[in-house]
Formats: structure tokens, C-alpha cells, sequence
């Protein structure tokens, strides 16, 4: 057995999904021959070595060996292929195991210019031995006391900086001007500007009386990132003072850290942020596809997770890249995957009123959809901007989208607070 082996290398071989498996990998070689390379892949990521050894028996080689069923040449060096991995290989219940083995040190052979994992499919019963999330979509509704999307919400500006009280401040004046959602930045957790418990206990103090005074439910998405234990403590000090929601940047997390939260059971959703993923997701022919993250995130149990705005500042600055890349991000956090519930996708980067109606027109219903600057640049103040960003979502469901409409109709409807918006965004006199 080594590379060469026919067994890994089976075009024609047809396998049962519900007991493989099945990943989608694009492939750039440096190797003279691609065959070869349709026969590493799998077989450094499974039971391969690069000669025999006395160990290997035929049961395993056959048995246990994942395959290349599929190959598409898009030239001699640029292909995409099919591998299928048997599911003895996998632990249930382990993403960590599942990820180190088709995304692991197949990434680090010499043959391989680039890599690409660009999906995966799982058998009902190994997606089934996941946590999955414990609120998703509806759950978000149902917490929020509203029937569907989009929320709209914001992330408290400046990123860094702001002392607690400013912070509640930025808060507050969000919700009371109609926003549904507020979030920390993926670097606020605990620093000396800005105490984590004083933090969190002045903007709950406001959500009470939100409710007091709105009749509604507002969520804060309180970021609990740190060390496990660290997390724990404070998930624990945000639902003893009444919070709705646990924020985790779960790529730096880890998805270990993550499912620990998750399967602690806290009653709370979770807001997977997704910081540093451009580092693993950016390049078209090299890393891991975002849907394979949003899809793992899932399985491990986050309720809502970013996955772009198609027209923000985060991406490839092309529409359709941009698109293509979101639709299929969300399409993951959707589509069915065993029992588990679908997850919430959210939107944000450079979301503003300029840009909210084309954001909503590609992605409403079922989004949350976030705006920094877009909320807190407004010439009046947060709260002016909050009501700027919530009339501009109606337009947007009116659908009006483009900047002049969108003006004319601010001035047709005597929305003040857009239209001043506008007028410094678009440069009016």
C-alpha cells in the first residue's frame, strides 16, 4: 500500500450517505500528477501512510480507507473532487476529532499549492449526536416576543474605549430608538475602561426598563469570551441579573469552549461571532468555506452566527462573490441537518441606511441585521440614528433600496430623522 494505491482513487464508486462522510475539497497541486494527488488526499486524512507497513491489514485498508469519488479538472494543476470518508472514522460528538480529520495535516502536504475545504455532508445520525442550538430562529422570536424578521440591532461604538455608563448610555438610547438587538464588539470583555460586571449590570438595568416603559423585549448580546471557567462565571453573573443572551467569538474560542457553553444549558442563545475567520475563510482556493464553519458552529450549538451583509464593508468588495459566499453560508445554517434546529444568521459591517434596504431585500426574513457607525454617526445622537435605521427598514420592506427613492421618501413621509441621515451621507445642502 502507499499513495499510488487504487483504492483510494475510486471515480466511479457509489456510497451510501448515510454512512460516509462526504466532503467537497478544491484542490491546486504543485505535483505533475493529479491522479496521485486524488489518492493522497484521502489517504493521508484517513488510514494512509506513504509506504506499507506490517500493521495495515486488508480489512482495514479496505474497510476504513476514505476514497476520491468524484473528480472535476479544471486544469492539470486545478481540480475538485468528492471524498468520501467512512463514518467508523469519526467520533459522534466531536467536531475537534471531525475537523482534524479532513481538515488536518492534509493541509500541510508538499503536493498541495492550495486547499479548499468547501463543504461537508453528514449522516442524520452523526448530525443527531450533536447538541445543535437550543433556541435557533424561532427561539430568537420567541425570546424577543415577535413573530419574525428582520430584527434589527446595533454594536455599541466606539469598539473600545467607552467607560460602562457610556456604554449603557449608547445602549439605551439604541433601544429607545426601536432597535431590537445591542451587542458588545468581538474585543470588549472585561478591560480596566470598562468592568465587565459594571458593564452588564447597567445595560440590563436598562432592558427592565425598556420593558417597563416600550412594552417590549429587548437582547443584549453580553460577550463572555475568555477562558473556560472564565466564561462560565460570567454567563452565570449575566442570567442571575435577567440577560437574554451569550455572546462567544467562537473562532478564537475554540469549538471545544464553545459546546462546553452550550451544553452547560445556561437558558440563554448564544451569538457566535465569528472573528478571525477571514484568516480561514478568505482565500478562494485555500483554507475552509465559511458554510463549513457556520455548519459546524451549528451542530456544536450556537443560535445566531455573522455570516456577511453582501453590501457592508466585509468580504470581497464583489457582489457576487459576496453573495454567492453569504447565500451559501446561510443555506447551512438553514437547510435540514438532522434534528437540529436552524440557526439565526446575522449581518453586519458597514451596514447603514444607505444600505439596509438591498441587505434586506437579499436576506428577510430570517436575519439579524447590525449597524455600528450606520446607528451612532447619526448628526442627532444614537437614538436618532436608531430611528433613522428603523425607518429605513421600512422602506426597505416597501421596497425602496436605492439612495435617491430612498431621500424622496423620507421627505414624502416626514421622516426626519432618516432624512438628516441622508442629507450628510449623500452630501445634501
Amino acid at each position: 500500500m502507499s499513495y499510488e494505491d487504487n483504492v483510494f482513487y475510486q471515480p466511479d464508486l457509489e456510497v451510501e450517505p448515510e454512512e460516509n462522510v462526504i466532503v467537497d475539497f478544491d484542490v491546486v497541486t504543485t505535483a505533475n500528477n493529479m491522479e496521485r494527488v486524488f489518492r493522497e488526499i484521502p489517504a493521508e486524512s484517513s488510514v494512509g501512510t506513504w509506504q506499507r507497513v506490517w500493521s495495515m491489514s486488508d480489512d482495514i485498508l479496505q474497510k476504513l480507507s476514505a476514497k476520491t469519488i468524484h473528480s472535476q479538472l479544471i486544469t492539470d494543476t486545478h481540480a475538485k473532487i468528492k471524498v468520501a470518508y467512512p463514518i467508523e472514522l469519526f467520533e459522534p460528538n466531536n467536531i475537534p476529532q471531525m475537523m482534524s480529520l479532513f481538515a488536518g495535516n492534509v493541509f500541510g502536504m508538499n503536493s498541495l499549492q492550495y486547499l479548499r475545504v468547501n463543504d461537508f455532508e453528514v449522516p442524520t445520525d452523526f448530525a443527531n449526536s450533536f447538541p445543535g442550538p437550543a433556541f435557533g430562529i424561532q427561539g430568537i422570536y420567541d425570546t424577543l416576543g415577535i413573530e419574525k424578521g428582520p430584527i434589527l440591532g446595533t454594536i455599541v461604538k466606539p469598539k473600545l474605549g467607552a467607560p460602562p455608563e457610556v456604554h449603557a448610555k449608547v445602549t439605551m438610547d439604541s433601544w429607545s430608538g426601536g432597535l431590537q438587538w445591542v451587542k458588545d464588539d468581538e474585543p470588549q470583555t472585561n478591560q480596566d475602561f470598562c468592568p465587565f460586571e459594571d458593564r452588564i449590570s447597567r445595560v440590563l438595568e436598562y432592558a427592565d426598563q425598556i420593558k417597563s416603559e416600550q412594552g417590549r423585549q429587548v437582547i443584549y448580546a453580553c460577550n463572555i469570551t475568555g477562558t473556560i471557567e472564565t466564561m462560565v462565571k460570567r454567563a452565570e453573573y449575566v442570567k442571575d441579573h435577567g440577560g437574554k443572551c451569550l455572546m462567544i467569538d467562537v473562532v478564537t474560542v475554540g469549538f471545544s469552549g464553545v459546546q462546553y457553553i452550550r451544553e452547560q444549558n445556561f437558558g440563554l442563545p448564544i451569538h457566535a461571532h465569528r472573528a478571525m475567520h477571514g484568516a480561514i475563510t478568505r482565500h478562494h482556493q485555500h483554507g475552509i468555506h465559511m458554510k463549513v464553519l457556520a455548519k459546524a458552529y451549528r451542530m456544536i450549538g450556537v443560535d445566531a452566527i455573522h455570516t456577511g451583509t453582501i453590501y457592508g464593508k466585509m468580504g470581497y468588495g464583489k457582489i457576487d462573490e459576496d453573495k454567492k459566499e453569504v447565500f451559501s453560508s446561510n443555506q447551512a445554517l438553514t437547510d435540514k441537518l438532522g434534528n437540529l434546529k436552524p440557526v439565526m444568521p446575522i449581518a453586519s459591517g458597514g451596514v447603514g441606511v444607505t444600505n439596509i434596504g438591498k441587505i434586506i431585500q437579499a436576506l428577510a426574513p430570517n436575519v439579524i441585521i447590525t449597524a455600528g457607525g450606520g446607528v451612532h454617526g447619526h448628526p442627532n445622537g444614537s437614538q436618532d440614528g436608531a430611528k433613522s435605521l428603523v425607518q429605513a427598514k421600512e422602506a426597505g420592506l416597501q421596497g425602496i433600496v436605492d439612495e435617491e427613492p430612498l431621500y424622496q421618501w423620507s421627505i414624502d413621509n416626514n421622516k426626519e430623522e432618516l432624512q438628516i441621515a441622508l442629507k450628510k451621507l449623500l452630501n445634501k445642502d
